[in-house]
C-alpha cells in the first residue's frame, strides 16, 4: 500500500491522505499493460531513474499507428459464437494488471487508469451499457483497493459519442462514483470537447488542449486541480502531436506549473521495433525529462502550491470600482482601454492570448515566479510585497542553472535577464 496513502483532490492542488501535498509530473504509456514481459520490465528501470510519478495507461488493448502488437491475455473469455463475456473475467489479465499497478505502487508512482477508449479492433468499445457498467463494477472489485489508482473514464472520450451517448457517460461516471466506496480520483479526458469539470463526481480536470494561456483561467474558473494530460509529445514522428522538441515539452511543463496546474509528458520517437514509449514503454530517449526533473525539484522546494496570478490587460474587468477610477487618471490608460474595447471578444482574447505573460504565486505572496518562455527579455521589473524580503533567482530552464541575484528585495527591483528563452525568475 502506498506510504502515504490515497491522493485526494484539495483546493487547486493535490494531497495524500496523510496531508503531504502530491505534485503530480506524469507521464503516458497507453498500452504498458499489454507487453511483453522484457518490454515492461526496460519500463520500469526507466521509470525508476524518471521524474515521473504518474503514469496514464490503459485497461483495455489499443489499436493504433505505431501499436498493432496482440496482447498476451485479454480483460474477459469469449463466449461460444466468439463474444466477450463480461461474465467471465480472465483472472490471468487482472492479476498481471495489478501487478503492474501494484509495482508502480512500491515506486510511488499513481496510476491514472482509462477505462475506456477508441482505439480498437477487439470490440471492447462497442460493448452494452450493462456490460460496461458490469465491467467498470470488475475494476472496482479487482483494482478499487489500490491506494494509487486514479480512474480516468476515458482517452478522448468524444471519440466515442457515436458508441456511447452523453447520458452514457453520465451514467459511467455516477455508477464509478457512487459505486468506489474508496472514493478514488475521477476524471474523463477530451479530443476536442472538454469534460465538464464542474461536476460534482470529477475531482479533476484532464485536458487535452495546447491552449496554454487559457490555463490559469480554468484553475480559477472551477477552483479544482487541472492536469494538461496531453499537449503533444516530445518526438520526431510525422504527426504533428508526435513531433515537439524537448525545448517545448519543457516549456509546457513551466507553463502549466506556474498557471497552477500541471502536465503530463510522453514521448515518441521512431524506433526500427516500434516500441514508443507514449504507446509501449521502453528506453526513455528524449532530453526533457530531466529538464522536468529540474523543474520538480523546484516545485517541491517551493512553500507551497502555485497559484495563477491574475493580472494584466485581459483583467482589468476585476479591477475594484476604486481601483479603476484611480487608474482612469491617466489619459494614456483610458485610451488604451477604449481601444481595447473597440475589439471583437474573439479577436480580444487571441490577441492576449498572444502576448500572455506567465506568472503564478504560492499563498500568502511565499514565492512568486515568472516564466518568460520564448521572450528574450535582457531584465524586467518585478513589484513585490513591501512588507516582506524575498530572495530572488534567475533560472535557466533548459541549462538547469539556478543564481541568486537579489537578498532583502521588496517593493518595485529591477532583475537583470540573459536575454535569451526558456528563463524563469522566482522570488521567495
Amino acid at each position: 500500500m502506498s506510504k502515504h496513502g490515497m491522493v485526494k483532490a484539495v483546493g487547486t492542488h493535490f494531497e495524500y491522505e496523510d496531508g503531504i501535498i502530491f505534485y503530480p509530473f506524469g507521464t503516458t504509456i497507453y498500452a504498458f499493460a499489454h507487453q511483453t514481459s522484457e518490454i515492461i520490465e526496460h519500463t520500469f528501470e526507466s521509470l525508476s531513474g524518471s521524474p515521473f510519478n504518474k503514469v496514464r495507461m490503459c485497461v483495455f488493448p489499443k489499436d493504433y499507428t505505431y501499436n498493432k502488437n496482440e496482447p498476451e491475455f485479454y480483460p474477459f473469455h469469449k463466449t461460444d459464437s466468439g463474444c466477450w463475456d463480461v461474465d467471465s473475467p480472465d483472472e490471468r489479465f487482472w492479476n498481471h494488471l495489478e501487478s503492474i499497478i501494484k509495482h508502480l505502487d512500491d515506486m510511488e508512482i499513481q496510476c491514472d487508469l482509462i477505462l475506456f477508449h477508441p482505439y480498437d479492433r477487439w470490440g471492447f468499445s462497442q460493448f452494452s451499457q450493462e456490460d460496461n457498467l458490469k465491467y467498470l463494477q470488475l475494476c472496482i472489485d479487482r483494482l478499487g483497493h489500490l491506494d494509487n489508482i486514479w480512474w480516468s473514464l476515458a482517452n478522448e472520450y468524444d471519440l466515442l459519442l457515436h458508441r456511447k451517448s452523453m447520458a452514457d457517460w453520465y451514467e459511467i461516471e455516477e455508477y464509478l462514483a457512487s459505486h468506489d466506496k474508496r472514493h478514488h480520483l475521477i476524471s474523463n479526458h477530451n479530443c476536442f470537447v472538454p469534460w465538464d469539470t464542474s461536476r460534482a463526481n470529477i475531482t479533476h480536470g484532464s485536458y487535452q488542449t495546447k491552449r496554454f494561456p487559457d490555463i490559469g483561467g480554468l484553475v480559477r474558473k472551477f477552483g479544482k486541480p487541472i492536469m494538461v494530460d496531453e499537449c503533444c509529445y516530445e518526438g520526431n514522428i510525422p504527426d504533428f502531436w508526435g513531433s515537439i522538441s524537448g525545448e517545448e515539452m519543457t516549456a509546457r511543463f513551466w507553463m502549466s506549473i506556474v498557471s497552477g496546474a500541471y502536465c503530463t509528458h510522453g514521448e515518441t520517437f521512431l524506433d526500427p521495433d516500434d516500441v514508443l514509449w507514449w504507446s509501449k514503454g521502453g528506453r526513455l530517449k528524449g532530453t526533457s525529462p530531466e529538464r522536468i526533473a529540474f523543474l520538480k525539484e523546484i516545485v517541491e522546494s517551493l512553500p507551497g502550491p502555485v497559484e495563477p496570478t491574475a493580472g494584466g490587460i485581459p483583467y482589468f474587468s476585476e479591477l475594484s470600482d476604486e481601483e479603476r477610477r484611480e487608474k482612469e487618471k491617466d489619459p494614456g490608460f483610458v485610451s488604451f482601454m477604449n481601444a481595447i474595447e473597440l475589439m471583437t471578444p474573439e479577436n480580444r482574447h487571441m490577441h492576449f492570448y498572444a502576448e500572455h505573460c506567465y506568472s503564478g504565486r504560492c499563498a500568502d505572496n511565499s514565492a512568486i515566479i515568472n516564466y518568460y518562455y520564448l521572450r528574450c527579455c535582457a531584465r524586467d521589473t518585478l513589484v513585490l510585497p513591501a512588507d516582506k524580503k524575498y530572495k530572488v533567482e534567475v533560472i535557466d530552464t533548459w541549462n538547469m542553472t539556478r543564481e541568486v541575484v537579489l537578498e532583502n528585495a521588496s517593493g518595485k527591483v529591477t532583475v537583470a535577464l540573459p536575454g535569451k528563452p526558456y528563463m524563469a525568475v522566482i522570488a521567495h
